[in-house]
């Protein structure tokens, strides 16, 4: 995935944009799609979830910027959205998930950003999140503290 400074309204390429997509949005999907018999062959209940990002709401978008990122997290947030609605019928539940601020290597300044957490707790609490949530509930964009995310 580009750096910050290779995903500025000047800096976005093709190349970038291809290999954001197909890491962020088209990984996702196709993985979906190979494991999806086995997900509706598994015992109730089932649960399909993907890591988004917050940057990839559209209504909370105030900052600009990281073109390809957050272009690949606004499509994958759009198709898994779009799992929930064909595979409700089927009693599979759906969710896009934002960890939040992780200390992990894709931000070497993520330290200046309140509420950084280590990847274990985002992890535990993301699953803790899941573990709760129902097909009624399906097609939803959740913060790990498990408030809902505007899209």
């Amino acid at each position: 995935m580009p750096a910050h400074a290779a995903d500025t309204l000047r800096s976005v390429n093709l190349e970038s944009l291809q290999s954001t997509f197909a890491v962020n949005t088209f990984g996702p999907l196709l993985l979906t799609q190979a494991l999806l018999d086995n997900v509706l062959s598994a015992d109730e209940p089932r649960h399909i979830a993907v890591v988004s990002s917050r940057v990839g709401s559209m209504a909370d978008n105030s900052s600009g910027g990281n073109y390809a990122y957050r272009s690949s997290k606004a499509a994958v947030n759009s198709i898994f959205k779009n799992l929930a609605v064909d595979l409700k019928d089927r009693n599979v539940t759906v969710s896009m998930l934002h960890p939040g601020f992780v200390r992990t290597n894709l931000d070497p300044d993520v330290d200046r950003n309140e509420g950084v957490v280590e990847p274990e707790e985002a992890a535990t609490k993301l699953w803790g999140l899941l573990k709760g949530k129902t097909v009624e509930e399906t097609g939803r964009f959740w913060h790990r503290e498990g408030m809902e995310l505007p899209w």
